[in-house]
């Protein structure tokens, strides 16, 4: 990931791409992969963001890109308010495979999260 980042200055972040990788069918319950594809797509429509997996907790960001960033988000939506931010700074965003597995401990995300993160989206669009 750094390496994209070195190798490519117009690049502004690489994320993690969970759903092009070896997936562990027991990791990614329907609920959740169901709720990134239409956040994915809500996410494209609105704020023109055109990721696989904008959700994702796996990625690198310039420094310099983040040195003005004034986090708003207070949860689960700072991964879209991060890519619409990266993106407005005139940055690429590239999305590498990687594998995803079962987690270790209890997961954090609720399906209730995903309401946030809609918000987040609505937001930055309006």
């Amino acid at each position: 990931m750094i390496r994209i980042l070195d190798e490519n200055p117009q690049v502004g972040m690489v994320c993690g791409n969970r759903f092009n990788g070896h997936t562990n069918k027991e990791a990614l319950y329907r609920v959740f992969h169901t709720g990134n594809k239409m956040l994915a797509f809500m996410h494209k429509m609105l704020n023109g963001v055109e990721l696989k997996d904008p959700l994702t907790g796996l990625r690198v960001i310039r420094a310099e890109v983040l040195r003005n960033f004034k986090i708003e988000s207070k949860g689960f939506d700072i991964e879209v308010e991060l890519n619409n931010y990266v993106q407005n700074q005139g940055y690429l965003i590239q999305e590498i495979v990687i594998d995803y597995r079962v987690r270790l401990g209890e997961k954090k995300l609720k399906a209730r999260h995903g309401a946030s993160i809609l918000r987040r989206i609505l937001k930055d669009a309006f």
